[in-house]
């Protein structure tokens, strides 16, 4: 099958750098290590960054492809390079273009990226999730919650911008910095000191499978939440990804079905990874669902992938391959 994979950067071409540019990106030998997945595979693919000329670069792989015929399929890993909700932009261009792509749609990634709706839907639907508050100045009203809290951009991934503060005058501070820094509402959310879990997804529908739960065991010297440097390897201290997390059939049980739930509620597909706190008294919390999980050696996708037997990376792209391809078969 014909495969092209595509991935962004900042420094990409557009026509204007315009807006908030995107601090997010997808590691190139992460990206490089599925190039070559889907090659093992023997899948034709070709590696291409999602800029302004991605659309002449999609035409030459593809061709000219007849309505109703099976083009191939699209590797989705890029973030996006500026502006609002950027994980939107790609799928909505290659919905646009005719092209089938794996992950969620459009729709799916905004509602999942913007954190404070994805968390209103969260409660509308009884979803144990903590309490919350968004700020759009350091001035705003004082939330009302007990300290401490997190605070963090309300559309960024991967723990930019993530702070946590134990009184009003820390949380004034971090507000301001992250509007400065990221240009968007802020997230300040009840802080549920426990345990760091998560569930990841691969399918659709009835047939959406959850994966062993995956615990991510802090060292004691540092911040007692995974930051953005324990998730790319360049924290000081040290971390353990445990699969299966060691919790009972029971949490588990309730672990798989609320992320289940949350896929559901946000129009997720295909794949996604779902964050959990738990505290003392085993209370689960819902935080948020990632729609562009990693697959790099520090990710939790593939740990929980290889406990249920996927046990190298062309075996995970190989099912994700399979699962988008099944939805769009069954959808035509």
């Amino acid at each position: 099958m014909k495969i092209a994979v595509i991935y962004s950067t900042q420094a990409g071409h557009v026509i204007q750098h315009r807006g908030p540019l995107a601090h997010e990106e997808y590691p190139l030998e992460n990206v490089q290590r599925i190039v070559d997945a889907l090659r093992v595979l023997e899948h034709e693919v070709v590696l291409l960054e999602g800029d302004q000329d991605i659309i002449e670069r999609l035409q030459n792989f593809f061709g000219e492809v007849p309505d109703g015929q099976w083009p191939g399929l699209v590797f989705n890993l890029a973030f996006g390079m500026q502006g609002q909700l950027r994980y939107c932009q790609m799928p909505a261009l290659l919905d646009t273009l005719g092209l089938p792509y794996i992950g969620s749609s459009p729709w799916g990634h905004a509602l999942a990226s913007d954190k404070a709706a994805a968390k209103a839907l969260f409660q509308h639907y009884g979803l144990p999730t903590p309490a919350f508050a968004v700020m759009r100045s350091a001035d705003d009203p004082d939330p009302g919650m007990s300290y401490p809290l997190v605070v963090k951009p309300v559309a960024e991934a991967s723990s930019f911008g993530l702070h946590l503060v134990h009184t009003v005058r820390e949380m004034r501070d971090a507000v301001r910095e992250n509007l400065v820094e990221y240009q968007q509402p802020v997230l300040v959310e009840q802080f549920v000191d426990g345990r760091e879990l998560s569930i990841s997804i691969l399918g659709n529908g009835s047939t959406a499978e959850p994966l062993p739960a995956v615990e991510v065991i802090l060292s004691t010297d540092g911040l007692p939440v995974y930051t953005r440097e324990d998730k790319n390897g360049t924290a000081l201290r040290r971390f353990e990804l445990l699969c299966p997390a060691a919790v009972s059939d029971a949490i588990n049980g309730v672990l798989q079905r609320v992320a289940l739930q949350a896929f559901d509620v946000l129009h997720c597909r295909d794949w996604a990874r779902v964050e959990f706190r738990m505290d003392e008294h085993d209370q689960l919390y819902l935080l948020e669902v990632n729609t562009l999980p990693g697959l790099g050696v520090l990710a939790s996708l593939p740990v929980s992938a290889k406990a249920i037997g996927l046990g190298d990376l062309p075996a995970v792209v190989n099912r994700l391959v399979q699962v988008a391809t099944a939805r769009y078969r069954d959808s035509a």
